[in-house]
């Protein structure tokens, strides 16, 4: 059986008059009836009694009249789901935030405000590999392994004291002072975390890790309530915005981040993913004339 045959049946069967049939079909009489007669052949059954000038459905062909109309049906509405489907990819950005999530969130709800139709699928997993975009951060200092990257914003990252504590008072900070202070972090397998244990080591002390979180605001809160000391970017994760902590500058080390965006071969294909590197790059610049001002 083929697809042909069984519009053309679907359409003799509902005029019941092969002259009509083949009229609305735009095909020819005697073209319609046989393949109407190769279709009954090929199942074996007759689907139509003949009549003088008209047809009609007999038990068999009202049988596959019923079974063939959902299927049909169902066949003309795939076209359109697939370029329904298409279109929801086209404006589906599948984004991989493992730095700078404050920053990031704020960048796609004000994106979504311009553009409702582009939806965001976000992952925090550093193994998830099905990604248009990821971002995440390197050390600036040091050389990238990595060959396509483009830098989005750079900063200083300062240890954050409470204010109440024995640095409170203090224009600057080494960390080879800080090896016997508690020290609250983000979840180790984040990129800062992996930045700033490499300035540990530079400064010769393993930390002494009393809480780690997996939020940038229960690093601040849980500093700010004078329970430890942690890094804090100058730009991405906002402003401290409380008086209890204090951000110092670290000496006798470079201790600055590169937030970076990395497009996987999919995504440079993205037909809107450049509208939102661009967008996201405009709303860095924001932040960092935010901090300077």
């Amino acid at each position: 059986m083929e697809l042909l045959q069984l519009r053309y049946f679907l359409t003799a069967a509902e005029y019941q008059h092969m002259t009509k049939a083949a009229e609305h079909l735009q095909i020819a009489q005697p073209a319609l009836s046989q393949a109407i007669h190769r279709l009954e052949h090929e199942l074996g059954v007759s689907l139509f009694d003949r009549k003088s000038r008209s047809i009609e459905l007999n038990e068999s062909g009202r049988l596959l009249q019923k079974r063939l109309t959902p299927i049909m049906r169902a066949l003309d509405r795939i076209p359109g789901e697939l370029r329904a489907g298409q279109d929801v990819a086209n404006h589906t950005i599948h984004l991989k935030i493992l730095a700078a999530s404050t920053l990031v969130t704020n960048c796609i709800i004000a994106y979504r405000a311009l553009h409702p139709d582009v939806n965001f699928q976000l992952y925090q997993s550093d193994t998830n590999e099905d990604f248009d975009l990821c971002v995440t951060a390197i050390r600036s200092d040091v050389p990238c392994e990595l060959e396509d990257y483009s830098v989005m914003l750079e900063e200083e990252l300062y240890l954050a004291v409470p204010a109440k504590s024995q640095y409170g008072g203090r224009d600057s900070i080494n960390l080879s002072e800080t090896g016997n202070d508690g020290y609250i972090c983000l979840a180790g397998s984040r990129p800062i975390r992996k930045i700033c244990n490499s300035y540990f080591a530079e400064a010769d002390f393993v930390p002494n890790v009393i809480f780690e979180s997996d939020t940038t605001e229960s690093v601040r809160n849980l500093i700010a309530a004078g329970l430890g000391i942690g890094f804090w970017p100058k730009y991405s994760w906002g402003d401290m915005s409380t008086k209890h902590v204090v951000l110092l500058p670290i000496k006798d080390q470079v201790c600055r981040r590169s937030i970076i965006l990395i497009q996987s071969p999919r995504g440079k294909q993205h037909p809107i993913l450049g509208d939102f590197c661009n967008f996201f790059d405009g709303k860095c610049e924001v932040a960092v004339m935010f901090f300077v001002c």
